[in-house]
């Protein structure tokens, strides 16, 4: 991104700096308004390219990932193929950097899980088993993420496997987004 936007400051291309844009801000600002603020802008494009032309060594490799503060949170960030994502440190945003992250998560939102619905739908001993039966299962996913070595990795390390009770196991996902649960038996 930096070094599409240093070549459109180069060439004077306004059109090219503003296909850079999030697609919000070519919403909010049509191509006209921003050339004619680009135009207006000499003298502060010609400092950005002369800061760019004389930008230091260690700084000009691409940035792939960091940490920034925002209003007291902090947001963990990674290039994920041509963009960037947040990956932790957004309220309500599960840790799926791990496995073990994932199936914390996971735990959490079977705890929290609002069963009425489905208690409606159930008679009142299966409504009952049924939410003795996952509280069950929350609380030895919780025992096993104790023990060292608990979670088993394919040799390729994309995939994890969490055996919790026989014939019984999470299977979780290496993606782009983070581990992710692809089996639960």
């Amino acid at each position: 991104m930096r070094d599409a936007y240093a070549r459109a400051l180069a060439a004077d291309d306004p059109a090219a700096a503003y296909a850079l844009l999030s697609p919000e801000l070519r919403a909010a600002t049509s191509k006209e308004a921003f050339t004619a603020r680009w135009k207006a802008q000499a003298a502060e494009r010609a400092a950005m390219k002369a800061a760019l032309d004389t930008l230091p060594p260690a700084l000009k490799a691409p940035v792939r990932g960091g940490e920034t503060l925002h209003e007291g949170a902090v947001l963990s960030w990674a290039q994920v193929g041509d963009g960037y994502q947040v990956v932790s440190g957004l309220p309500g945003l599960p840790d799926l950097s791990t496995p073990a992250g994932a199936i914390r998560a996971f735990v959490v939102a079977v705890r929290r899980a609002d069963l009425g619905a489905l208690s409606a739908l159930l008679a009142d001993d299966l409504s009952s088993r049924l939410r003795d039966d996952w509280n069950r299962r929350a609380d030895l996913l919780e025992q096993l993420l104790k023990q060292p070595g608990a979670i088993e990795f394919t040799p390729g390390m994309e995939r994890a496997i969490l055996r919790y009770e026989p014939g019984r196991a999470l299977t979780l996902e290496q993606t782009p987004q983070g581990w992710r649960i692809v089996a639960l038996q």
